[in-house]
């Protein structure tokens, strides 16, 4: 009962990800569910943001949705479509173009029924693939389950080996499906598709990829607009992962001084590439003045010594934890470290999210885990709730901090407003900082 909607509408897909993604390819996907997808609406009063109907080879499903004006969106055969990538307008204000939207669905799906529970998927998977190349002319395929395919263990990592047995062209399953969130699928897919087109390059200096920006969060003028914040730095964008792409480009990506991860979908692939091809990324999207000028800073300074420096805590301070939800203990620290405090780690009992950690930060499991934390040598200062106090065994300094999700606090501590500088005005008056 604990993934049960009842008010909040739930979220994206994974698959929908993959879909995402692969319309802004040169290459084309095979959803291997008996649904048929369409393009994910994109902006605001456009009606569903993804749903089945008529695919591109003209079939129609008789259950298909209408739009808001309560007109069907169609795809009817179109010669167009061999080896077009689509027009991405993004959502920005006054719609999409439907046409454009439409004739730019790269993603098929294998019409499974009843009887491949028994007979297998294998079959309808090699079917849509021969029809998805008369469609395409693609440079590459990848094949991903929904979950009914899942449910019945469909081997797609053996369908792929087939299809590039077939037809010489890079083909991976990748890893998802249905049950996870579209965030998720979008970095899966661009992960997989990092394995299948990068291959080693030299190095170019002076270029950055931009991972993990997408058409569903992302508009066209958005990423415009940080394409020319990227130039303005003095560098060039190599390629875009998430987005509007050429194969061309997407290939000779390790080529890349340094990739400029945008969103948490772009954070396996920007691992992978560190991993394979020794490129390191910097994480975080630019919006607001303080962050965009955050991100040129540290570009400009990886081009003048190839160390990325922003925030660089010495080791051999002295620690400061902070314990509670990680982003209000993130806002603590990016705080603190605006006032030349140093070697600050964040902690919590909730979940963290890998993207928004530093390094030394922890997700605690449990009392005996913060125990051993909070009473290591190096620590000299605590930030946490109150209720925690007994279990720190040295002389630190300790401010109390609220701990809202608390179920029944023995010393609570209230809740207030750390908006803007307020927090500064509290760190303050703490004794933590010194303005």
């Amino acid at each position: 009962m604990k993934r049960l909607w009842k008010v909040i509408p739930p979220c994206l897909s994974d698959v929908l990800g993959f879909e995402a993604v692969l319309n802004e390819t040169e290459g084309f996907g095979i959803v291997d569910d008996p649904s048929r997808y369409k393009p994910i609406r994109m902006g605001q009063g456009e009606g569903l943001r993804g749903h089945h109907g008529e695919m591109p080879d003209g079939r129609h499903d008789p259950g298909a949705e209408s739009g808001k004006d309560g007109r069907q969106f169609e795809i009817r055969p179109d010669s167009s479509l061999n080896g077009l990538r689509g027009e991405r307008t993004g959502h920005s204000p006054g719609g999409f173009d439907r046409a454009a939207r439409m004739r730019s669905v790269r993603v098929l799906n294998s019409d499974i029924r009843n009887e491949d529970i028994i007979t297998g998927t294998e079959a309808k998977v090699m079917q849509t693939f021969e029809r998805g190349m008369e469609l395409y002319t693609p440079n590459f395929i990848l094949l991903c389950c929904a979950p009914s395919s899942s449910m019945i263990n469909s081997d797609l990592e053996y369908a792929a080996e087939k299809i590039t047995e077939q037809s010489g062209l890079p083909a991976a399953e990748v890893k998802i499906d249905g049950e996870k969130d579209y965030l998720y699928g979008i970095g899966a897919t661009l992960e997989t598709l990092g394995r299948i087109l990068l291959t080693p390059q030299e190095r170019i200096p002076g270029t950055v990829n931009l991972l993990g920006a997408n058409t569903i969060d992302w508009t066209a003028d958005t990423i415009a607009s940080v394409d020319k914040l990227i130039d303005d730095a003095g560098w060039r964008v190599l390629s875009h992962w998430g987005t509007k792409e050429t194969t061309e480009n997407l290939k000779r990506a390790a080529a890349a001084q340094v990739n400029v991860v945008l969103s948490e979908a772009g954070l396996k692939l920007a691992r992978f590439m560190e991993r394979e091809y020794g490129t390191p990324y910097v994480a975080g999207a630019p919006f607001g003045k303080k962050n965009a000028e955050e991100l040129a800073n540290t570009l400009r300074k990886f081009k003048n010594d190839g160390i990325i420096a922003d925030n660089a805590q010495p080791s051999d301070a002295p620690e400061i934890l902070i314990v509670a939800e990680q982003f209000i203990a993130n806002a603590v620290r990016e705080t603190l470290l605006a006032h030349g405090q140093h070697n600050i780690r964040v902690l919590s009992f909730y979940d963290m999210d890998r993207a928004c950690m530093l390094p030394g930060d922890k997700k605690l499991t449990g009392e005996d885990d913060f125990t051993a934390q909070a009473n290591a040598e190096s620590v000299r200062m605590m930030i946490a709730d109150l209720d925690y106090r007994p279990l720190v065994k040295k002389d630190v300094q300790y401010i109390g901090f609220p701990d809202g999700g608390s179920f029944s606090p023995v010393h609570p501590t209230e809740n207030f407003n750390m908006t803007g500088e307020l927090l500064d005005s509290w760190l303050e008056e703490k004794g933590v900082i010194h303005r």
